[in-house]
């Protein structure tokens, strides 16, 4: 019901970026306060022993909420997509899943999807950013030096599903904290203008145990078979530390199993990891971090011998999670979610809006235009952040300052992405080699600029929003030479001062 900020760790100091889902931690935080007040139990909750039970012993678990959309006719909740599905560079179009097959010249996703059959849909969260000024003495109201700083927003007005999973008689105590729909604030900064929402139960609890996850079917089961975690998974080593390591992931399996480790046998794997951390407000202090398997890694796993209690075994662990912290929607994993090598991608049809009669006046359509642009900038702007973080995890790599500073001055005076690309090519094989050398996981840096101006057409075209407003007053975004290039250095801009900013830190 207003922008939310759900803070996530980047590199970039100079932004607040946000999640764009809700925490299981967050979700099981509003209960959790909830049962305090009802029980009047002030500081001293963790002695309770229902308390302990629910919420610090993952008596019950609070899952992730995920992005919904209505596809006009009911509501459908959407899933961090798997990191092997992949679109080809040539036709966006063409939907493969390489842990089923490998193929060439494809290129990541990201964002959430939803898989039916051969079909699937994908949707991304609405966001926007919010400029602030930074000031060192909150009681003075301003800043004295001028500083600002930007928040990364949920835009209000969007929908996220998730579960609550327990025993029938601990689910009815925790149905008995809430008057369904509920307001609730979480997140950062809910004291002004954030973090304002609405909860509600979408039913009561049924007779039959469901969850989010689908039923595993034992006797359908093959071997090999594809695990995709749905939420990220914290594991930790022998030494009692967090691991993404697959040895600390077969630990957990193998234990949960009842088999040995090396009877386990990881044959292909799509695998990120992450760091998270989060604020516990009856601490009033940040959780310490942990490093985790992310969401959306996915898993072609074999085991020797493997039986129909393994299978019952796999099933169990299925709807409970595995690892750490599962009570906080950790460890949330599917078996078997994709079994398709093609998929066709799928226009997600949203619910009909009435339209005013009439042409639109003059004046509203230069209000959207303008629109238009602040979003286009906006959206580049945050893309570029984002990427700009997988060419600097080797400071060691990233081109040196005075290297930077010359393409920065090429994209300032470039009429169009081909002169950028033409300039970058004609630098002295020592600068292209610089250039050259600094990667990201998919591709070098030199590389990413001769592909960037698709990339950019690619970030614009998964806004559905944008399509609808340029549609809505005719506007042809791409046919307007002038305002594709401001749009082009714009994205350009912001990633090389990024990347001058990461390669002072390095330097430190």
């Amino acid at each position: 019901m207003s922008p939310i900020l759900l803070t996530r760790m980047t590199g970039d100091r100079n932004i607040v970026s946000t999640l764009d889902f809700i925490p299981g931690s967050a979700v099981l935080g509003i209960f959790a306060k909830k049962y305090i007040e009802l029980n009047k139990l002030g500081n001293k909750a963790h002695e309770d022993h229902y308390f302990y039970k629910y919420f610090l012993n993952s008596g019950l678990c609070f899952t992730n909420a995920y992005l919904t959309r209505n596809d006009g006719k009911d509501n459908t909740a959407y899933y961090p997509t798997p990191f092997s599905i992949h679109s080809s560079k040539k036709n966006d179009t063409d939907i493969f899943d390489l842990i089923i097959k490998y193929k060439e010249d494809t290129e990541n996703i990201g964002n959430y999807c939803k898989i039916k059959n051969d079909e699937i849909n994908f949707i991304s969260a609405r966001k926007a950013i919010n400029f602030h000024h930074a000031r060192d003495d909150r009681l003075k109201g301003h800043s004295d030096e001028g500083i600002i700083f930007n928040y990364e927003s949920l835009n209000p007005w969007q929908e996220f599903s998730g579960w609550i999973i327990g025993k029938q008689t601990d689910l009815n105590t925790i149905l008995g904290l809430i008057d369904s729909p509920m307001k609730i604030n979480i997140g950062r900064s809910r004291h002004i203008q954030y973090g304002e929402g609405e909860l509600e139960l979408i039913f009561d609890i049924p007779d039959t145990p469901v969850s989010e996850i689908t039923a595993l079917d034992p006797a359908i089961m093959k071997n090999p078979f594809i695990l995709t975690f749905w939420s990220p998974a914290i594991f930790y080593n022998e030494c009692g530390f967090p691991s993404t390591s697959l040895s600390a992931f077969k630990n957990y399996l193998s234990s949960h199993l009842g088999v040995h480790p090396k009877t386990i046998h990881i044959t292909n794997s799509f695998k990120k990891s992450e760091t998270i951390e989060n604020f516990i407000s009856i601490w009033q202090l940040k959780r310490p971090s942990d490093v985790c398997i992310k969401a959306g890694s996915c898993f072609e796993i074999e085991i020797d011998d493997l039986d129909d209690r393994i299978k019952n075994s796999l099933a169990v662990l299925q709807v409970a999670g595995i690892g750490e912290r599962t009570g906080e929607g950790f460890g949330r994993f599917l078996i078997n979610m994709q079994s398709k090598e093609k998929y066709k991608s799928q226009i997600m049809i949203e619910q009909e809006n009435k339209m005013p009669i009439g042409n639109i006046p003059e004046i509203t359509q230069t209000i959207i235009k303008n629109v238009i642009t602040k979003s286009c900038l906006t959206l580049v702007e945050v893309h570029a952040l984002e990427d700009c973080q997988g060419f600097c995890r080797r400071k060691d790599r990233i081109p040196t300052n005075s290297l930077l500073g010359k393409l920065t001055l090429i994209v300032k005076e470039l009429k169009n992405d081909g002169r950028f690309i033409n300039k970058v090519s004609e630098l002295p094989s020592t600068a292209t080699d610089n250039i050259r050398n600094c990667k990201n996981n998919q591709v070098n840096l030199l590389k990413f600029i001769g592909i960037s101006y698709d990339h950019i057409i690619k970030i614009l075209n998964r806004d559905s929003d944008l399509k609808e407003c340029c549609n809505l007053i005719g506007f042809e975004l791409y046919a307007d030479e002038a305002f594709m290039n401001k749009i082009y250095s714009h994205y350009w801009l912001t990633f090389l001062a990024v990347m001058r900013k990461e390669k002072k830190k390095g330097r430190n």
